[in-house]
């Protein structure tokens, strides 16, 4: 998700060759949705860099930023999403096409 328009994330993701996930954008009112997490940098105007992982009933399980010019590491995420997943999963089942 990024507080970009859905138009922006759309190239983005072209730019990548695909992306296999449904990007967000928290477009209008801009970061609305990263302010309900507490992501927003008002003074900036843009999100926290961060990552947040939800299990199958919504449910936020894992938080993590690394400030707007910080480097996720994929590894660490895979770890987290597998310890959500073998706790709190289920799998996603079919993922609506919100295209």
């Amino acid at each position: 998700m990024s507080v970009d328009s859905r138009y922006c994330n759309d190239n983005w993701a072209k730019s990548l060759g695909g992306v296999t996930y449904p990007l967000l954008a928290d477009f209008h009112p801009k970061g609305e949705v990263a302010q309900a997490y507490g992501l927003y940098l008002d003074g900036a105007g843009i999100t926290d860099r961060a990552t947040v992982i939800v299990d199958k009933d919504g449910i936020v399980r894992h938080v993590s930023s690394v400030g707007p010019a910080g480097k996720r590491e994929i590894i660490d995420l895979a770890t987290e999403c597998e310890k959500v997943d073998a706790e709190y999963g289920g799998g996603l089942g079919d993922l609506p096409n919100l295209g």
